[in-house]
């Protein structure tokens, strides 16, 4: 489907906006608009990506051939330099193709499941009896995000289900508690939200930087703020910790030769699995016993019929398996030289894993499709830069960021010791997109104050497409953070949010049929007209004062201790 652009003004040369030194050629704006709105090929993207390729679990075979795919595709479109970055060790390659689940007891019935990450697969089929045994009785509970707790609670459960979980398949999580829906499920930002984001929040109060930091808010919205002023490599430290207590978690269920485990999820308003992992990629962890999320419907009526002391009996299968035990992760890296300034760097990017119960077309295909067609705009454009534009697409984003961290290792800096490297210098900027296949609405400054008037010049040509804003605040979970934590420019794009949330985020319906393509094609001209400029301006795009080197971490609790 393409969108009626009406004419275009190909005569108009570049203007300079009064009371503005940032200079917009509407010239090119214009060409760009053409070429993403009357001949898009960013559906094209991803058909390959999700509908022909499926899910692209991290180091995954699966990953490997889109990966390869997506640098032949970018080589046909005539950037001849696309390649293959490799960085790690990662560590266990997983993939799946089959799942059965099916309560025999008390009813025939099948269930609704998807296989987690990093769990093996079974020998056959199994059948158990079920025994509701939850780490935690209420899913939201806040002492599973305090570290300290999450391990007496770990040391607790052991003690208590020590010698009577053998041979059953253990329902882990607590039941999913259901309210009615009180907010539409598909949301565009209006134009008082656009006109509330662009006030700066209050400072918080709070110890902003405890290290290694022990406790997290459970509540989403609460964490959300925390994390955008906590250090990125905080953050990152805390979910390794996190997973180092659940691999004594899982340590236990071995010992107690458990014939499975089941969970299931609190995420969206039901009907739906969101699925992520339960083990770790990381070869030095214990593979856990097979796991299974199911749907959360299905997951309650199994709790409800333990509770009132009616025995389920369960019969399942899966198939995976570990194709490698020291895979290596890969990203895809291309460039658009550039003549003047061609050591200095414009770089965009998405991350190119996803999980692996849908397609992952939202998350984040579509930020894929949305990179690649805008490099394709530029190449085809012919465009002449100052500086090199430079394409990232990241793998294991979805388990700590490892693709661009990596890339931001060897090419730029430590953001632990702030030692950089030469490249830091004459790097100018990085676009980041992930957040579904929403329309970009704006751009998130990351506070930059030096970047808001260039953004809002730059977004002028694009609000009768309805993208008007600058955001005074930090974005975080996704990879533009690995260049911000070394001080670089990198700003992550605004999006309406559709149905990301409560729909496709990390599940099984994350599929083309929730894409919007009209808000992909308008997504792509923008970022390929915010490249453009970025490399050519005059100057590097500000940048703020360099982050502190993180200090010595403070030393852990007894039960924290490895």
């Amino acid at each position: 489907m393409r969108l009626v652009q009406g004419l275009f003004l190909f005569g108009i040369s570049s203007v300079i906006t009064a009371g503005s030194a940032e200079e917009v050629d509407l010239s090119v704006v214009s060409r760009i608009k053409d070429q993403a709105f009357n001949h898009s090929q960013v559906m094209d993207y991803m058909h390959y990506l999700a509908d022909v390729n499926g899910a692209r679990l991290a180091a995954s075979p699966d990953y490997q051939r889109a990966a390869q795919w997506a640098v032949e595709a970018l080589k046909n479109d005539g950037i001849e330099d696309a390649r293959l970055e490799e960085f790690g060790p990662f560590g266990r390659s997983w993939s799946w193709s089959g799942i059965s689940v099916q309560m025999i007891e008390p009813q025939v019935t099948s269930l609704n499941a998807v296989p987690l990450a990093w769990s093996p697969g079974t020998n056959g089929t199994v059948t158990a009896a079920a025994v509701y045994a939850p780490l935690w009785e209420d899913p939201k509970d806040p002492a599973q995000s305090d570290l300290v707790q999450l391990a007496e609670r770990i040391e607790a459960y052991k003690k208590q289900y020590a010698g009577m979980l053998n041979g059953k398949i253990v329902l882990l999580t607590g039941k999913r508690p259901f309210d009615l829906p009180s907010e539409p499920e598909t949301q565009r930002w209006s134009a008082e939200d656009l006109e509330q984001m662009q006030q700066a929040r209050d400072p918080q109060v709070t110890d902003l930087y405890q290290w290694p930091l022990l406790k997290m808010p459970v509540d989403t919205q609460e964490r959300w703020m925390l994390y955008e002023v906590i250090p990125y490599e905080i953050q990152n430290d805390y979910s390794e910790r996190e997973q180092r207590l659940q691999d004594r978690l899982i340590e236990f269920l071995n010992e107690e030769q458990v014939a499975g485990v089941m969970m299931t999820n609190t995420e969206g308003n039901g009907g739906v699995i969101f699925a992520t992992s339960f083990g770790s990629h990381v070869t030095s962890s214990p593979v856990p016993p097979t796991a299974m999320q199911l749907m959360p419907e299905h997951y309650n009526r199994l709790v409800r019929l333990l509770e009132r002391e009616v025995p389920v009996s369960l019969r399942f299968s899966v198939e995976a398996e570990f194709p490698e035990l020291d895979a290596r992760g890969m990203n895809v890296i291309a460039d658009l030289p550039g003549s003047s300034k061609r050591r200095e760097v414009v770089m965009m990017g998405a991350h190119l894993d996803s999980w692996h119960s849908g397609t992952g077309a939202t998350d984040n295909a579509a930020g894929v499709a949305v990179v690649m067609e805008a490099m394709r705009i530029l190449k085809t454009l012919d465009l002449k830069f100052d500086r090199t534009v430079r394409l990232g697409l990241w793998d294991a984003e979805e388990v700590g960021h490892l693709g661009s961290r990596a890339y931001v290792a060897q090419h730029l800096g430590n953001p632990r010791s702030m030692q950089l490297k030469p490249q830091h210098e004459t790097f100018s900027v990085y676009f980041n997109i992930d957040t579904g296949s929403g329309r970009t609405r704006g751009i998130l400054t990351q506070a930059n104050d030096r970047v808001k008037p260039i953004f809002l010049e730059q977004m002028r040509p694009f609000e009768e497409n309805g993208i008007s804003v600058a955001v005074p605040r930090n974005d975080w979970g996704t990879d533009h953070q690995a260049f911000d934590a070394v001080g670089l420019p990198s700003f992550d794009l605004l999006q309406d949010q559709l149905d990301y949330w409560s729909h496709t985020h990390h599940s099984n319906v994350d599929t083309v049929d929730h894409v919007v393509p009209q808000d992909l094609m308008i997504s792509a001209a923008f970022l390929a007209s915010l490249v453009y400029h970025a490399a050519m301006r005059e100057e590097l795009m500000p940048r703020e004062p360099l982050p502190r080197a993180l200090p010595e971490p403070q030393v852990l609790p007894e039960i924290l201790q490895d």
